[in-house]
């Protein structure tokens, strides 16, 4: 691709990892009436400062990669009470945004591999099993395709850029003895642009220890993630917790 496709395959890419978003994949959910205000404002700094030491670094990455700015995801409740719904949960499991930082976007060369990350302070060790647990959940990955592929699609995933038609999207949990430690899903399209078709793939891992909850992001445009890669990113940041 030129330099128009790259700009197009990064705010397909972007678009993709918003809707993720949206569909309440963040690492933020806490248990049912448990606000994230029961983490005392008083110590909120020092428990930021606490995930800020978790968060990848350009140094957790392959050679050659760089750090850039991260998208700006904006927070939206699309898809919450459907999801919640579907999943058998009450919506503040889905809705609850305890204080957190992220890292950079991290991504290789031709910028069709990225990584982000996102540490979450949940306001107690069993609010973070929680949310992990609705992660694990066995019925969210069917959930969130029937969201994805449903009338939800348009609002989640926006117009797409033009000359770009997305196809239907997949999700499906990833394989915990490939990620220890962790519990996640994947969601996959296929872009097709007047270069061919593209698959587009987000994959979000989650791992929690004590209050702490990580939440990494690997998005591919075209080939996959090399999984060797991806379980090398992911152990370095369930070992930072």
């Amino acid at each position: 691709m030129g330099n128009g496709g790259t700009t197009t395959r990064c705010r397909v890419v972007a678009r993709w990892g918003a809707a993720l978003t949206a569909l309440g994949l963040v690492a933020g959910a806490v248990a049912p009436g448990v606000a994230a205000g029961a983490v005392r404002s008083g110590s909120a700094s020092g428990e930021r400062a606490q995930a800020r030491k978790a968060l990848l670094v350009l140094t957790d990455m392959p050679s050659g990669w760089r750090s850039t700015k991260a998208p700006n995801n904006p927070s939206t409740t699309t898809g919450d009470t459907e999801l919640a719904h579907c999943i058998g949960v009450a919506v503040s499991l889905i809705r609850e945004n305890p204080p957190s930082v992220s890292s950079p976007e991290f991504e290789n060369t031709s910028g069709s591999l990225t990584v982000t990350d996102n540490v979450t302070v949940f306001p107690s060790a069993r609010n973070a099993l929680a949310e992990l647990g609705t992660t694990a959940n066995k019925k969210t990955p069917g959930c969130l395709t029937m969201l994805a592929q449903g009338p939800l699609k348009g609002q989640l995933f926006g117009t797409p850029p033009k000359g770009v038609t997305y196809g239907s999207p997949l999700v499906s949990a990833t394989d915990p003895m490939a990620f220890p430690s962790t519990a996640g899903y994947s969601m996959s399209v296929p872009a097709v642009t007047r270069g061919g078709t593209e698959n587009i793939t987000v994959t979000q891992l989650f791992a929690v220890k004590g209050r702490l909850g990580q939440q990494m992001v690997f998005t591919s445009f075209g080939p996959s993630f090399p999984i060797p890669t991806e379980q090398h990113i992911a152990t370095a940041a369930v070992d930072r917790l």
